[in-house]
């Protein structure tokens, strides 16, 4: 009789600590780092007070671009990770870009 394969996932805990980790991962760093990297090379030597106002554009730049990157970077690690077999990482992997956000400009944590 031929045995039927099964497919073994991660671990619960691994699944569970990864998730976690992605929350503000994903959520709330990376979209700093992209903007604090925008705004790095837009300030190049004298880009700020020359008048054209190329120093504005890297920083609205780096404001959309922060956000578009945490969706990005969710949406791909959700897909990623469902297919590998994870079951709470996909889920937080692509709420982080709308909870963390959303759980810092509330004030939950400011009271």
């Amino acid at each position: 009789m031929t045995s039927i394969p099964l497919r073994v996932g991660p671990g619960r805990l691994k699944d569970a600590t990864l998730a976690l980790l992605a929350l503000p991962l994903l959520g709330g760093v990376l979209p700093f780092v992209v903007l604090c990297v925008t705004v790095a090379v837009g300030s190049g030597s004298g880009s700020w007070d020359d008048g054209d106002g190329s120093g504005w554009a890297f920083l609205g730049i780096g404001l959309m671009a922060g956000p578009v990157a945490a969706l990005a970077a969710g949406v791909l690690t959700a897909v990623r990770t469902w297919r590998s077999g994870y079951q709470l990482l996909p889920v937080a992997a692509a709420l982080s870009p709308f909870v963390v956000p959303a759980v810092l400009s509330s004030g939950v944590l400011w009271r």
